[in-house]
Order: structure tokens, then C-alpha cells, then sequence
């Protein structure tokens, strides 16, 4: 026995190489202890046998270990090739900032930004992640030896200067950006002071105090109650009610199913999308009789919203909403059509036509929803050599319209060629990809008359596509009836935004992690 547990505490002590499990723990398992016991014997049950049992059914298997060494390589060449064509990204200015404040000569560095920028106040700063938040920490507070944090700012000591964050620690579940709620947690206990915003200008007074009701009533609403607290608001909002056949409607309406015990998720969606759709039926039915109103204004299709989590539940609400004839859209107002896969695939298709015999690039094109080709058709010009020279001859004359014409004409010439109006039209949301494909084509013919050649426009969309802007008027998406329509959106295309009728058929579902993460 010493000598298995000499060998385990050294397994456990050295830098780790793998995942592999020395067969000396395995031997202290409570299932090993049990199965190898002598006639009469008794095992004692300890939580640290029972711990093993655990951590040996849970070992990473090969599943787990492709991810994690491909995550690895693939970063490791993503770096090679930036450095090759000396790039940087936003995620390299940070890695590299991060890098230079922790070095020997970091405290020279954070004193001519404090003397540069002697206030720094982070808005929404719950979509900060720790890189971003180590960077603010080490640049505005001293650090762990006298550290003297005071009111919402982390003045940390250092004279004169401020770190004021501002945000709400509820959205940070989204996970935006790689944000997470324990940097939130992280920075309010390194402050002895907050402050809170207690008035809503927005909600009607019903509503707020609905709301207040419910959350003061849940125990730990938001899991972590010491750090993340329900703090009730006062309403200084709008006034005016729901009026159904009549009578005033609740502000807060809950629906259970009823019928079962337990539905599974397939069922649940379903009915609940269903009754969704029957309740905005009726209640846009009543508005036709005048028996529906908010204030003295009859309802409209665009004042409703229906939010959900996925792409995936908001078809399935637009095909409850279709059976009914109930037009609706699922968009963000402040969704920009370059975030589209159109944007992408016509990006794909560009860089084939500013060089048709590179073979690379015309797969990618050809490998595009816009082509529509399957994988067996694509492996097909490889072995076909007149396909494959009638593909570069194609896209050569689409290079040739392009140099001619402009990028409008070409992918016009594209739409025509291939025929894709139709073939997008009959396939599902077929009339929203047409119209990003159009929208996106004008848009680039907009933006090269102000660029020096097809290389710049190029350029400008690469960047464009992994920058979208969806404040620009522009590069919103197009849909002219979209504020006559019921609109489907998803919870985080939603901050900020204003409904005056909100419906959420799918709140009561979620997905557990099948792998826990430590923090």
C-alpha cells in the first residue's frame, strides 16, 4: 500500500502530460475495494473511495480529447499564418496588451495610460471577459497587497484616477463575447460600494410591480444571491392597458400544460408554439372588431413580439403563425445583413472570381448554399475535367462582367445563369435569402464607387463580415412590411428594444450542460 500511494502522490504532484490515470488509484475505488474483498471483511465507505468510483466513470474520453488537441492546433496555426501575413486582431491587441502590463516593465506601461486616461468608465460591463477585465484591474486598482477599492469605482490607490463599470450582472448569462458571470461577481466584491438605477421610465406601473412581485417571491432567483440580488424597482412608466373584450388584461399571464404529468421537449414546444399563435390569432381577430386595444389604438401585428432562445424555435413559431395566416418575420430590427450567410457565401464567390484558376477558392464557391451542390456533385470535378473547365470558364466571365460592369451586374449575371431566384424561392425562407442576396449586391456596388478596384472591395467586405454594423441604415436587413408584421426575436437580439405586447412560449425550457465548467 505505501507504494501505491507513493506512486499516486506523485501523479498528483507532477505537471500533468495527459489523462492518463495511474492503475494505483483505480485500486482504491469503492467498487474495487468491494469486488476484491476477503470472505468476512468489510469495507469502510469513505467519500474519497466513492470520489474515485466518479472521477473513473467520468474520464475524458476520446470525444473529449479531439476538441481540446484540435482547439490547441488550430489556434497554434491561426497564429503562424497571422504572423505570416502580418495581421493582428482585436483578440491579439488584447493578448498582447494583457502580455505587456504583466511583464517586468507593465507598471512603466499602466502609469502613461492612467496619465493619459485618468477615468475609465466601462459601459455594458457585463459583457466583459476576464483578459479585458485582468487588463482594467491591473491598470486602475493596485493589486491584492493594499488594495482600497471604494464606491462603483476601483480607485485602487492610485491618485487621481477611476474605473467606473457599469452594467447588469443578469445579461452577462448570455455569454456574450466569451463574457461570463464570475469576472461580474469578481469585480462587484472588489468594490465596497454599488450603486442601482431604481426607477424603470419604460414598463407600465402594473407591470413593474407584476415583475416585482414574482422575483421577490422565487428564493435565489439568480442562483448566486449574494452577488447577484433582486433589487424591486419603482414605475415611472407608460399607463396604458390591454384591453380584451372590454375588460382590462393581465399584465403578467403565465399558461401551464395541462393534460400529463411531464411532456418532453419536442411536445412542449410544440403545443406551446401552437398556443402562442391561437392566443395572437384572437387576439388580432378581436382588434378587427375594434374589441382589442392598447390605450384608445386597436392592436396591430407589429406591436406583438415572440421571443425565443434559437433559430430553431422561431421556425417553429413562424410555421404555427403560417398555419394560421398570422404574416410574421423573425429579424432584429437591429440586424445587419452583412451577419447573413449571404454575405459570406457572395464573399466566397468574389474571391473565386478575382481568380478562377485557383482550385482553393472555386471549391469554396461551388461549396456554397447559393450553388446548391451537393458533396457527391462537388467530388464530381475532381474526376471530371471538361465540368471543372466549364466552372473556371463560368467564373471567368463572371470576372470579366465585374471588370466591365461592376459587382451588381455580375451577380446579376450570376442570379440568371444559375437560375437562383427560382431555386431559392423554392426552398425554406428562400424570399429572405433573394433579398439579402439582392440587398448585399447593391450594397457592394454602393461601396466600390467610393474604392480604388476589386482588391479594396474585397477588403472592405472581409472586414465588413467580421464587423457588421447593424446602426448603419444601409446594412440593416430589408423587408418593407416588417413593421406590419408579428416579429420574432431572439432574448439577446432583444436588450434594449421596446414591445408593446411580448410573448414567451418557450421560457420554461432549458438544457443543462452535460459537462460541468469549473471556475
Amino acid at each position: 500500500i505505501p507504494g501505491r500511494l507513493a506512486k499516486i502522490s506523485d501523479w498528483a504532484q507532477e505537471e500533468a502530460s495527459g489523462y492518463a490515470i495511474p492503475k494505483e488509484l483505480e485500486r482504491f475505488g469503492q467498487t474495487v475495494l468491494e469486488e476484491n474483498l476477503k470472505k468476512g471483511g468489510a469495507v469502510p465507505t469513505l467519500p474519497l473511495f466513492s470520489q474515485i468510483d466518479e472521477l473513473l466513470a467520468s474520464r475524458p474520453g476520446i470525444r473529449d480529447l479531439i476538441p481540446q488537441r484540435a482547439a490547441k492546433v488550430v489556434r497554434s496555426r491561426m497564429q503562424a499564418s497571422k504572423r505570416q501575413a502580418h495581421q493582428l486582431s482585436f483578440d491579439d491587441l488584447l493578448k498582447d496588451l494583457d502580455g505587456a502590463l504583466g511583464s517586468s516593465l507593465g507598471e512603466r506601461l499602466c502609469e502613461r495610460i492612467r496619465t493619459t486616461y485618468r477615468v475609465a468608465m466601462i459601459d455594458e460591463f457585463q459583457d466583459t471577459d476576464p483578459q479585458q477585465y485582468r487588463i482594467f484591474h491591473r491598470l486602475y486598482c493596485l493589486q491584492e497587497s493594499g488594495s482600497q477599492e471604494s464606491g462603483s469605482q476601483e480607485s485602487g490607490g492610485h491618485t487621481g484616477t477611476a474605473l467606473l463599470m457599469i452594467g447588469d450582472p443578469k445579461q452577462a448569462i448570455y455569454g456574450f463575447r466569451g463574457a461570463d458571470i464570475f469576472t461580474y461577481i469578481q469585480a462587484r466584491r472588489n468594490v465596497s460600494a454599488h450603486y442601482t438605477l431604481g426607477r424603470n421610465w419604460r414598463s407600465s406601473s402594473a407591470l413593474v410591480g407584476a415583475v416585482n412581485g414574482l422575483f421577490e417571491r422565487a428564493k435565489d432567483p439568480f442562483i448566486y444571491e449574494a452577488d447577484i440580488p433582486f433589487l424591486p424597482v419603482e414605475a415611472q412608466g407608460k399607463s396604458k392597458a390591454l384591453q380584451l373584450d372590454g375588460e382590462a388584461a393581465p399584465v403578467l399571464h403565465c399558461w401551464q400544460l395541462t393534460g400529463q404529468p411531464t411532456f418532453n421537449r419536442g411536445d412542449y414546444q410544440s403545443k406551446m408554439a401552437r398556443a402562442t399563435a391561437a392566443e395572437i390569432h384572437r387576439q388580432l381577430t378581436l382588434a378587427r372588431e375594434g374589441k382589442a386595444k392598447i390605450g384608445d389604438q386597436a392592436v396591430k401585428a407589429g406591436d406583438i413580439a415572440v421571443l425565443v432562445r434559437t433559430g430553431a424555435e422561431g421556425k417553429l413559431v413562424q410555421q404555427e403563425r403560417a398555419r394560421l395566416a398570422i404574416a410574421s418575420v423573425y429579424l432584429s430590427n437591429r440586424e445587419s445583413v452583412l451577419e447573413q450567410t449571404e454575405a459570406r457565401e457572395i464573399l466566397l464567390i468574389l474571391h473565386a472570381c478575382q481568380n478562377p484558376s485557383e482550385e482553393r477558392s472555386l471549391r469554396a464557391a461551388l461549396a456554397t448554399g447559393l450553388f446548391d451542390l451537393d458533396a457527391k456533385a462537388l467530388d464530381g470535378l475532381a474526376s471530371d475535367e471538361r465540368a471543372w473547365e466549364s466552372a473556371v470558364q463560368e467564373f471567368m466571365e463572371y470576372r470579366s462582367i465585374w471588370h466591365r460592369r461592376g459587382v451588381l451586374a455580375m451577380l446579376r449575371a450570376l442570379l440568371h445563369r444559375r437560375n437562383l431566384a427560382s431555386s431559392l424561392l423554392a426552398s425554406p425562407y428562400g424570399e429572405r435569402r433573394l433579398t439579402n442576396f439582392l440587398h448585399l449586391g447593391e450594397l457592394l456596388q454602393q461601396v466600390s464607387s467610393e474604392l480604388d478596384g476589386e482588391y479594396a472591395l474585397l477588403r472592405w467586405l472581409g472586414e465588413a463580415v467580421s464587423r457588421p454594423n447593424g446602426q448603419d441604415g444601409s446594412q440593416v436587413l430589408r423587408l418593407e412590411s416588417e413593421r406590419k408584421l408579428v416579429q420574432i426575436v431572439t432574448i439577446h437580439k432583444s436588450k434594449g428594444l421596446e414591445y408593446p405586447l411580448v410573448f414567451l412560449p418557450f421560457i420554461c425550457s432549458h438544457r443543462t450542460a452535460e459537462t460541468p465548467l469549473y471556475h
